[in-house]
């Protein structure tokens, strides 16, 4: 059977303004697959996007934590659908086709790095199930370069009212299984009726500074209905964990 492995493990970030107020935060997975001559093609390693999510809500007196591999917990969010697409929306690319996400990528390389063609994987295929198959036989034939960008949008809805919200949020993102690994953090503390120049935002791409969050006297209670329930997967044809 071929192989997997994370050769790379890439962050950037900016600066998220408007409705929401935040960070677009971009981790890019660099996967190589190696062949083999017998067995079946391998799928990628499952996605563990590991957040921690502490939460105070001064006007309500409350704080919150929740914790949970993202990737588990909601695998067709608009953030982390790209990963179940991964192998539809590499044929997509190569075939010029829009994207079929609203954020994120992925892209299919030759080993030495070279495009990959619709004419490499079988021009004029228009579903998800025949596109994402002749990526996985074009990999078990060839090997390859799969990357694979998420693209998250942490943030705070603009408050309002008198409404103050302080939040840390911990990323802990790889494969699982194991192998590289990157960490970033987000701060952010905002209150309703101040400018925005008066909130406070810090991103940290590599690493984190804080662990933990000071509630005070504030009621400690469990997370929102809406961060804490799972989804379950809904994948469509071509689209896997």
């Amino acid at each position: 059977m071929g192989t997997w492995s994370l050769e790379r493990l890439t962050t950037h970030s900016s600066d998220l303004n408007g409705p929401v107020y935040g960070t677009n935060y971009h981790a890019v997975f660099h996967l190589k697959y190696t062949s083999t001559t017998f067995g079946q093609f391998t799928e990628t390693p499952r996605l563990d996007w590991h957040e921690r999510i502490l939460m105070n809500e001064y006007h309500n007196n409350q704080s919150w934590v929740f914790e949970t591999n993202m990737y588990e917990h909601n695998p067709c969010s608009q953030t982390l659908l790209v990963w179940a697409r991964r192998s539809i929306e590499c044929y997509r690319k190569a075939a010029h086709i829009g994207p079929g996400v609203q954020k994120g990528s992925a892209v299919l390389q030759k080993l030495n790095g070279g495009t990959v063609t619709a004419a490499d994987l079988g021009a004029g295929l228009t579903d998800g199930a025949s596109q994402a198959t002749a990526v996985r036989n074009y990999l078990k034939s060839h090997g390859g370069l799969m990357t694979i960008e998420i693209h998250d949008v942490p943030g705070i809805n603009t408050p309002t009212g008198a409404q103050r919200k302080e939040r840390l949020l911990l990323f802990d993102v790889g494969l699982v299984g194991g192998g590289l690994r990157s960490r970033a953090e987000q701060y952010l503390d905002v209150t309703g009726g101040q400018p925005a120049g008066t909130w406070r935002r810090e991103f940290n791409c590599r690493s984190w500074a804080r662990n933990t969050l000071a509630h005070g006297a504030m009621a400690v209670v469990p997370a929102p209905a809406l961060v804490s329930n799972p989804r379950r997967p809904l994948f469509a044809a071509g689209e896997c964990w």
